[in-house]
């Protein structure tokens, strides 16, 4: 007699941990892209962070309430990276020294995009503020876009450059290595990682602007189509 095998798994027989990694991949893949939508038809996100002050400043106080939530998920997209990278030490069985420095760059990744992204929801606001006040002169207004411009320069650079480009795209090898060694349907996973990370590292020469704005985009996008099937994977593989 032959007998068939089947999926019968209900979500009580997966463990605990690939749950909640499976979970935490899915909502940081949401709020990243809910914050996409919302800034995009808001102030036309992300070309508008080329925009000068005269430019984006106004923008940000006439879209007040979408900025402020587009941002807010944003932010949360890359605050849910940092408990990730302990989890997906667990879940994708690495060892100790090789888990070590993948929780070390995963939360490094996490907390760069946190620094670059928070300045939009606390300093943003108030220099859009100070812009539109009549009281402030041309005097005002020019040290206004000195800020604006210096703080763009510097948590841009640690929120994107080193944040998205140097730490994430050397945490996405780490986990794509063990997903090679796990075998199975992980392979093919940990293959395309390989992918996602070299199109994040071809980020790094915006630091002199020698990225494409277009592959600045097509990275993201990349990356986050991986960390969603990495995410359908903790569910659905045995």
């Amino acid at each position: 007699m032959t007998m068939t095998l089947t999926d019968t798994r209900t979500a009580a027989d997966i463990p605990a941990p690939r749950r909640l990694a499976g979970g935490l991949l899915a909502a940081q893949f949401a709020c990243m892209w809910g914050a996409f939508f919302i800034l995009s038809s808001a102030i036309n996100w992300p070309a508008s962070l080329d925009e000068p002050p005269a430019v984006i400043l106004p923008l940000i106080l006439e879209q007040a309430g979408p900025v402020f939530s587009g941002y807010l998920l944003y932010f949360l997209h890359a605050v849910l990276l940092i408990p990730l990278a302990v989890l997906l030490r667990h879940t994708l069985c690495m060892s100790p020294v090789m888990g070590g420095v993948a929780v070390a760059l995963g939360v490094l990744a996490g907390f760069a995009k946190t620094l670059g992204i928070i300045r939009w929801l606390v300093l943003m606001p108030g220099l859009a503020l100070a812009w539109a006040d009549p009281a402030t002169g041309e005097a005002g207004r020019a040290a206004t876009a000195a800020l604006f411009n210096a703080f763009n320069a510097y948590a841009g650079g640690v929120g994107e450059l080193m944040g998205v480009g140097l730490f994430a795209g050397l945490w996405t090898i780490l986990l794509s290595v063990a997903l090679l060694r796990l075998g199975g349907g992980a392979r093919l996973l940990g293959l395309t990682g390989f992918a996602a990370a070299a199109l994040l590292f071809t980020t790094l020469p915006a630091v002199v602007n020698l990225t494409p704005p277009v592959l600045l985009t097509l990275s993201g996008i990349a990356w986050q189509l991986w960390t969603l099937a990495l995410a359908v994977w903790h569910v659905r593989s045995r």
